[in-house]
Formats: structure tokens, C-alpha cells, sequence
């Protein structure tokens, strides 16, 4: 099962959603494949922040590249974005494709941190621990 996390340039919230997605995957024995991209841009490794905010949970996007959401992409079980615009236009390109915003787990779209603070990219990965489960949980359910 593949699992794609989709944010604005690929540099902050999706590599930290996957890194930690991939991480609560692996310690609750759920095996699947878990990328990331972005609406745009690409090229680009991961924000020093959000490698940071990872690093203080253990975990790392070393090597990350980001890139555009594309046809690499396409063959995704779950396609999740960061804001139900992002959600809307991803449906429309791609309309075959399972795609949800993580609005529904949190209550409202995800923030993107870029430009802010240590302080913010550390609270967007705490949105993020908080919803790991639920989207488990949806996932398991809807496959």
C-alpha cells in the first residue's frame, strides 16, 4: 500500500508527515510505502527547520529532495494534502485518485510553516503526532 503526503514546495510539512507517518507505521507493524511531494517547485532538500523539529523526535529526512506531485506519484492507494485546496486541485487533475486533506484529522488545514519560527514547525509536527493514529485508523478501514 502506498501512501503519498502532499504539501505546497515538498521542503516542509509532507517530508515531516512522512518521516513521522513512516515512523508510527513501522512501530505498530503496518507495512506500507510512504512518499511525499509537493503542488510545486522541486529540487529543493528539506527546511534546516522541519529537519530539525524531526531530529528532535529521532527521526530524519537526510537525502530529501523535493519534487512535484506528478504521474510518479499516480499509482497511490492515498494521496493526502495539507489543505482542502490543495485536496480540490489534485481531485481535479487526478480524478481516479484517492485523495483526502488532513483537514478532516485536525480539525482545519495544516499551517505551512515555511518562513516561521522553530517554534511553528515544531507545533505543526505536533499536529501531526496527534492525527498519526486516526489516519492509521482511516486508512486500515478504507483499503
Amino acid at each position: 500500500m502506498k501512501m503519498v503526503f502532499v504539501c505546497t514546495g515538498n521542503t516542509c510539512r509532507s517530508p515531516m508527515m512522512a518521516a513521522m507517518f513512516r515512523d508510527y507505521a513501522k512501530k505498530v507493524g503496518f507495512d506500507c510505502e510512504v512518499a511525499c511531494a509537493g503542488m510545486k517547485g522541486g529540487g529543493s532538500p528539506v527546511n534546516p527547520k522541519a529537519a530539525h523539529t524531526l531530529a528532535l523526535r529521532g527521526l530524519s529526512a537526510e537525502g530529501h529532495v523535493s519534487s512535484v506531485f506528478g504521474e510518479k506519484d499516480a499509482d497511490a492507494d492515498f494521496v493526502f494534502t495539507m489543505t482542502d485546496e490543495q485536496r480540490d486541485e489534485l481531485r481535479s487533475r487526478h480524478p481516479s485518485l484517492r485523495v483526502e486533506s488532513l483537514s478532516v484529522f485536525a480539525g482545519g488545514d495544516i499551517a505551512d510553516p515555511y518562513g516561521g519560527t522553530q517554534e511553528d514547525y515544531d507545533a505543526t509536527a505536533d499536529v501531526f503526532e496527534g492525527i498519526l493514529g486516526k489516519l492509521h485508523d482511516y486508512i486500515v478501514t478504507h483499503s
